[in-house]
């Protein structure tokens, strides 16, 4: 992993934070998240248990406050309360929208986020509770952090402006842009954009863009989950950008692989868009390479949420396992793990989890965009079929040393993302955030145009 040395003030900010921060100190935190972490798992919501794991693991108390539906039992020890936070109502939706398409002054991701009665409660919550700083989810609930008045670390997971901005360019249509909003009008309003959605997403890049550079500067600290987005946002905003991924704990035991009894995987459930326009087009257009290049029995089964409406989307080739709560027992029955083109950008949670379970990753390249792999040493990369078929003559022949792949990416998985590493990277973030709170009579410096510089912590 590329080691990105902090400058000088962020040294010092760290050095400062350590003495100042006193080990056995316990905390309160509020954490506004866009969602519910529990329930249901999700890539966010494995950074967002990471966070309130290792901010709790730490000692921490934390009261987190989530838009949308409760989705889980409260956890066992007290250490974290959870409080449902209301989406602004109908009016105040289509209102927000409008103001933020008119004066580009937002984004309409954090627009349809933005609701007076959440305000209030988290207002009220400020003033009745001694906390000591506020942890927000994404660029979306950036604005509750700006407005608390209390040290802040916005945690803004990938860089929502690149996804836009690809998604734009490539004239590709995409019905979950805003996350996991359910309020009814956006459910009417999304399916009628059609052929405007490329410019709105245009649009909604460049003011994402400007503002996670503005929030990267008005927080005590920002962090996002690659390495490779948090150096491209501390260039952007001239400030200390900290790389904190997702933890995932792997087993202690890994059958052989050549014991394994079937060969591809595909994992993600069909439920979410992205997950099903990608294997539609490896269906259409990776598969018929794959039999041209002598691949021609290739079977990939599916593991995730798949109705019947998204079975019947694809070939036979596909098998459905359905969603599967033993994801390592399940992940441990395969040699190998197919990753298909995607929105380049931010880190694919399932390449993680394939590799603590020693199982060989084939990703296109556009999955590989910040995930720091070393392709052909703890993964295999293609950009097309005849790629792709290479890599799978490869290994039923033999001539791709499939073993020593999976072990450098179980080494390369554990070092970034144990969770015992993870705790410690937030005890530096809290540590962080609360010394620069305590240094903000210090001005900034600005960016200075053709002046570049990588500060990043990792």
């Amino acid at each position: 992993m590329t080691q990105h040395a902090p400058p000088p003030t962020a040294a010092a900010s760290l050095a400062a934070a350590n003495a100042a921060l006193a080990p056995e100190r316990a905390l309160r935190i509020l954490m506004v998240c866009t969602r519910d972490p529990r329930g249901r798992m999700s890539g966010r919501k494995m950074v967002l248990r990471t966070i309130l794991g290792s901010l709790t693991g730490l000692g921490h108390h934390v009261t987190v406050c989530h838009f949308g539906s409760s989705s889980g039992p409260e956890p066992v020890g007290g250490a974290a309360t959870f409080l449902r936070l209301p989406l602004p109502r109908s009016r105040e939706l289509a209102l927000n929208a409008a103001l933020a398409l008119a004066f580009g002054d937002r984004s309409i991701n954090e627009a349809l986020y933005d609701s007076r009665r959440a305000h209030r409660m988290i207002a009220e919550l400020i003033a009745g509770n001694d906390y000591d700083l506020v942890l927000t989810d994404m660029i979306r609930t950036a604005g509750y952090g700006e407005r608390s008045g209390l040290p802040w670390i916005a945690d803004l997971d990938d860089l929502l402006s690149a996804r836009y901005a690809h998604l734009a360019e490539a004239a590709r249509r995409e019905d979950n842009l805003f996350g996991y909003h359910q309020a009814p009008l956006m459910r009417r309003v999304m399916p009628l954009l059609g052929r405007v959605q490329p410019l709105m997403m245009r649009l909604e890049a460049g003011i994402l863009a400007r503002r996670e550079a503005e929030v990267a500067r008005a927080a005590d600290l920002v962090s996002l989950v690659s390495e490779a987005e948090a150096a491209r946002l501390a260039r952007r905003a001239e400030r200390v950008v900290a790389d904190t991924p997702m933890a995932i704990e792997g087993p202690a035991e890994l059958p052989e692989l050549g014991a394994r009894p079937e060969e591809a995987v595909f994992l993600g459930g069909l439920d979410y868009g992205p997950n099903l326009v990608a294997l539609r087009r490896f269906d259409r257009e990776v598969m018929p390479a794959l039999a041209a290049g002598g691949i021609a029995d290739l079977a990939v089964s599916v593991v995730g949420v798949a109705e019947e409406r998204h079975r019947a989307a694809l070939s036979p080739a596909f098998r459905f396992r359905g969603y599967v709560e033993a994801l390592d027992a399940e992940l441990q029955r395969y040699r190998w793990m197919l990753v298909p083109e995607v929105t380049p950008g931010g880190i694919k949670t399932k390449i993680i989890t394939a590799a603590l379970n020693g199982t060989v990753v084939l990703a296109h390249v556009s999955a590989l965009d910040g995930m720091a792999m070393a392709p052909g040493r703890n993964v295999l990369a293609w950009d097309s079929g005849v790629d792709l078929a290479a890599h799978v003559a490869g290994l039923r022949g033999g001539t791709v040393d499939a073993e020593a792949i999976a072990r450098a990416a179980r080494d390369w998985a554990i070092a970034r993302h144990d969770p015992v590493v993870l705790r410690e990277r937030w005890r530096r973030n809290v540590a962080l955030c609360l010394s620069d709170a305590r240094s903000r009579a210090v001005p900034r410096p600005r960016a200075t145009r053709g002046h570049a510089l990588t500060n990043v912590i990792v």
